[in-house]
């Protein structure tokens, strides 16, 4: 008699765990548009029924890339404590982004899968999602606001959190040219612990320019 082999929980979280690493790829190197469920089932070594079991259709496995960085991340709470100074804020925001700098693989091909949304925009997502960046500006802002003294952001201050927050993003999202242009900066642990040093002397100088740019403002 033949034993019949029965799919339970861990073999259909590591199917889809499969197909979420093989589309990564694929649709990081291709875009939506060129890539087809069938290379992608191929590649995660699945029956090709398995997007629609697990997703529903292509489109909807597209749109699930995006959310699983923004339902992994949990933000550096030191930000939201007001009694934290200012370079211990920037300290523990930069350790936090920067530690996905060497990440593993899938959170390689989700880096890769960022940067080609950005300049191959698919129409999948919604217009008003804002996304980790939109999470990570807006406990930026509510951070600069009281080292500030404001009692409302204004543009100056959403300028500057985009400026913080890009100073570490460009290391994310262009590790690769950044390694080819500069090894040494964050090809190791070390190497991102001595630029996480760095970015937050810069930052900290950026956020007291502010500071003196609006002191002397006339009133």
């Amino acid at each position: 008699m033949t034993s019949r082999k029965t799919i339970g929980p861990t073999a259909a979280g590591d199917a889809r765990e499969r197909i979420v690493l093989a589309a990564s790829k694929v649709f990081a190197a291709k875009g939506y548009g060129q890539a087809s469920t069938r290379e992608i089932c191929k590649l995660a070594e699945v029956n090709v029924a398995s997007i629609h079991y697990y997703f529903g259709d292509k489109a909807s496995l597209y749109r699930e890339l995006f959310t699983i960085p923004e339902q992994a991340v949990q933000l550096p709470t030191e930000l939201d404590d007001p009694t934290t100074s200012l370079i211990d804020g920037l300290s523990a925001f930069y350790q936090h982004v920067m530690g996905f700098v060497l990440a593993s693989e899938s959170s390689s091909q989700l880096r890769l899968l960022f940067l080609r949304e950005q300049v191959e925009p698919s129409g999948l997502l919604e217009p008003d999602r804002v996304g980790i960046i939109g999470l990570y500006h807006a406990q930026l802002v509510r951070f600069l606001s009281l080292h500030l003294e404001l009692e409302t952001a204004d543009s100056g201050v959403h300028q500057l959190a985009f400026t913080l927050l890009g100073m570490a993003m460009v290391f994310y999202v262009e590790r690769a040219t950044v390694q080819r242009l500069t090894p040494g900066l964050i090809g190791s642990q070390h190497e991102v612990d001595e630029t996480v040093i760095r970015l937050v002397s810069h930052a900290s100088g950026a956020v007291n320019a502010e500071r003196e740019r609006r002191q002397e403002e006339p009133k």
